[in-house]
């Protein structure tokens, strides 16, 4: 790796950690570096591993991490890009670099190495390429093609192939990108076919984009619809998520993953691991005028600090997720309505902590674009936001380790029931 491109690491790192307050200005924490993947995820659409985090915040990489990478840690920091980051802080890194310079020389040892690497190579599944500069500028001389069709109508893993003519369209690569996930592109070779596969393992909303270089030429929704809820489990690290299809989870007036589901998948408790929940489907409610309500709670199972739980409501635009944390630990709480989020690092949201072992009633609305947090009846946050969200798509419940839910109610405007289930 470059020692300037190291340099320029370090120092995001350290900006980092400043702005998100990593271990209150210490160390960072595996929790930190938890909260980070998930923001970045939700800010940028990238998907960062807890173990390339670590990796990375060890110094542990062999090379250098990947531009989608880099991109999404310097837009946490408020810049566009990689490039936008190192541009705003080259005098930092140039001051270091002459500083280092001098005492190589005075040690008559300054051996100065500078390694180029550029690589973009696609694989079937994943875009694995850094620093991927484009010599042949978009160039689009007639009609471009793009459409997408399920092969499941409902529920996962599902298969969705797409058709495409981009015989009009001259670039250096054309590729689909499967969601709002820069990792997962596919190259387009005009010579096989003009149609590709590609498989969805998680349902939810998702909008895939026709790709010439970095520019979106065209752009179609994806969205995978639930088989009513589905439960999966996720570990720490790279694994696949446990899929708990054909198990029974509703039981006694509530939605839960039991003991003998839990050993029926072999689930590692040597591990921390999260439940994701996820209703996907089109609700008939716009999600400018609705509520949504729920008690849910974190089931105490692996007895570790600082435990949590994120409801998401998710929409054609964007999503409203309140995540509420055990109390003492109000740093990792967050919120977010519409285009407005905001984190406990550095906002007071003591509201939001909890006993999270014990049901909490939360509720989540909006009226003419005003949204309201409210927990076990209490008003605790108000927003307005400006942004046309759409209608309401999907329901998500996420865990540290297991949870519960004992009701979830969905209203529009007037108060109407669009969705209820009581489990």
């Amino acid at each position: 790796m470059p020692g300037s491109e190291q340099q320029f690491i370090r120092i995001c790192k350290k900006q980092i950690e400043r702005k998100c307050s990593f271990g209150n200005g210490s160390r960072y924490t595996q929790r930190d570096l938890e909260r980070l993947s998930a923001y970045i995820k939700e800010r940028t659409g990238v998907v960062i591993s807890l173990s390339t985090l670590k990796r990375l915040w060890k110094d542990n990489y062999k090379q250098s991490p990947q531009m989608a990478t880099l991109d999404a840690l310097a837009v946490v920091l408020d810049h566009k890009d990689w490039l936008s980051f190192k541009q705003a802080n080259q005098k930092h890194v140039s001051s270091v670099v002459k500083w280092a310079t001098v005492i190589a020389i005075s040690a008559l040892t300054g051996i100065i190495a500078i390694w180029v690497s550029l690589s973009g190579v696609f694989s079937d599944e994943k875009y694995s390429g850094t620093d991927k500069k484009f010599t042949t500028p978009v160039r689009i001389v007639g009609p471009v093609f793009f459409e997408a069709s399920k092969t499941v109508t409902a529920g996962i893993p599902n298969t969705v192939i797409f058709k495409y003519d981009v015989s009009n369209v001259t670039a250096d690569t054309i590729f689909i990108q499967q969601s709002w996930n820069r990792n997962y592109r596919i190259g387009i070779d005009q010579k096989v076919g003009n149609a590709i596969s590609c498989i969805y393992y998680e349902s939810g909303f998702h909008r895939a984009r026709l790709m010439a270089n970095d520019s979106i030429i065209a752009m179609r929704p994806i969205h995978i619809v639930s088989d009513g809820w589905e439960p999966h489990i996720y570990y720490s690290d790279d694994q696949l998520p446990v899929d708990f299809k054909d198990e029974k989870f509703i039981m006694n007036g509530a939605l839960r993953l039991d003991s003998a589901a839990l050993s029926h998948r072999h689930i590692d408790f040597s591990k921390r691991f999260w439940t994701r929940v996820t209703n996907s489907q089109v609700f008939d409610v716009h999600s400018d005028d609705f509520s949504f309500s729920t008690r849910m709670k974190v089931d105490r199972l692996l007895n570790q600090l600082c435990s949590w739980m994120d409801l998401i409501i998710v929409t054609e635009v964007h999503i409203f997720s309140v995540s509420l944390v055990e109390r003492g630990c109000e740093k990792y709480a967050a919120y977010k309505l519409g285009e407005i989020e905001k984190e406990g690092a550095n906002n007071d949201l003591a509201a939001l902590g909890c006993d999270v072992y014990d049901w909490q009633e939360l509720k989540v609305s909006s009226q003419g674009r005003s949204a309201a947090i409210h927990l076990n009846s209490k008003l605790i946050y108000q927003e307005s936001y400006k942004e046309d969200m759409g209608k309401i798509v999907g329901l998500i419940y996420i865990f540290d380790g297991t949870g519960s839910i004992d009701y979830a109610k969905l209203e529009d405007g007037n108060e109407q029931i669009v969705f209820e289930d009581n489990f």
